[in-house]
């Protein structure tokens, strides 16, 4: 009777043990940075989004400006003038929002990953804690 007695102390020890690993609260702590670095991740995709179509239709604002003028102009020579500086004025504005866009996207990458340190920090804290109450109740 002693040794059955014994046996069902491991077994519920056991049980106690298996039940703490797979806490919830634990699960849930893990999945909130993921969530965390989500959010994140779309508030500053959603702000490239709004970049990119901000200077869309300033391009095409200006596209249709240029058009215009052109088909104003009154010699060739003119025309040729304008279409020159508007390609000079095209490609500058479009290095000057590739720089914006690089920007934006690194600045998306690096706040994503901010929202990870203090998790990962949290998780190695609780992992040494369980460790250590381990060591000790054995």
């Amino acid at each position: 009777m002693a040794k059955t007695q014994a046996a069902e102390m491991r077994v519920k020890r056991g049980e106690a043990q298996i039940t703490a690993a797979f806490d919830p609260s634990q699960a849930l702590n893990g999945i909130e940075p993921i969530f965390q670095a989500s959010n994140k991740w779309l508030e500053t995709w959603m702000a490239v989004s709004s970049e990119i179509l901000e200077f869309s239709r300033a391009r095409l604002d200006r596209n249709l400006e240029i058009g215009k003028a052109i088909a104003r102009s009154s010699s060739i020579d003119e025309a040729i003038e304008l279409q020159a500086d508007h390609a000079r004025t095209t490609v500058r504005e479009y290095f000057s929002e590739a720089g914006k866009i690089a920007d934006l996207g690194t600045r998306a990458l690096l706040d994503s990953f901010s929202v990870w340190q203090p998790a990962a920090r949290e998780a190695t804290r609780r992992t040494a804690t369980t460790a250590a109450t381990s060591a000790a109740a054995e």
